[in-house]
């Protein structure tokens, strides 16, 4: 009876932390819309994202970087997503996010809206302008996880 008190008391305990907001609850590989998956680490102050794999395994070229001598190089270990600062209850803003789908950099914000659900938003001047994705938590033994290059 007391084993199954504190159980309950440690599983209400975890839920109300994450919903509280935790800065290091982004950590992990997320998993694109696109079947990318990203691992977001920290680097020094702020918050980054690195292409890390693929549910699909397949070889993807960053081909239509705007500099032309970056249009030949895997996508597997660049660095997609920088600078995103906690701002609290589970959002962290004033970062940048690439999109090899088209070459361009946006501005970038990101909401947890579970603990397994990311809302990675790209967006032009505020953030009416852009657009979501919703990236989902993968464990480190998904399929076609680069382990060499996780942080």
């Amino acid at each position: 009876m007391i084993r199954a008190i504190l159980i309950t008391a440690l599983l209400a305990f975890g839920a109300i932390a994450w919903a509280a907001g935790d800065e290091n609850a982004i950590e992990g590989i997320w998993e694109t819309d696109t079947g990318g998956y990203v691992q977001i680490h920290k680097e020094g102050d702020a918050w980054v994202g690195t292409v890390v794999g693929s549910r699909s395994g397949e070889a993807r070229y960053d081909t239509e970087n705007p500099d032309e001598k970056l249009r030949g190089r895997r996508l597997l270990g660049v660095t997609v997503l920088k600078g995103l600062e906690y701002a609290g209850d589970n959002e962290w803003e004033d970062g940048s996010i690439y999109s090899p789908d088209n070459g361009k950099t946006y501005s970038a914000r990101a909401t947890l809206t579970d603990e397994n659900t990311l809302e990675a938003r790209g967006y032009l001047g505020i953030s009416l302008l852009g657009r979501s994705q919703t990236w989902q938590r993968v464990d480190r033994d998904a399929p076609n996880l680069h382990t060499d290059l996780l942080k």
